[in-house]
């Protein structure tokens, strides 16, 4: 599993980020302080709010998947992967 910093700044955003993950077949999800969401969920995403530090779980050992995810949200992204053990 892996995990980035993400930010979204307009509803228009969180839309295109949705779009362009949604089709991924593993699992996607996003936290903010101790709650989590699925990624793949508008409504979650707005839920959390506009402006805030979200944390990007990505869990999937699939290397090449996770190349082409990274490219495909890298507009997105605000601090540095993270490698989480688990």
């Amino acid at each position: 599993m892996e995990s980035v910093r993400v930010m979204f700044h307009s509803m228009e955003e969180a839309q295109r980020f949705v779009l362009a993950i949604e089709n991924y077949p593993f699992n996607v999800d996003l936290q903010c302080e101790r709650r989590v969401i699925d990624a793949k969920s508008i409504l979650g995403i707005l839920g959390f709010g506009l402006y805030q530090m979200l944390e990007l779980r990505v869990h999937t050992d699939d290397r090449a998947a996770m190349d082409e995810f990274h490219d495909k949200i890298r507009g997105f992204i605000c601090g540095e992967t993270m490698e989480v053990a688990i």
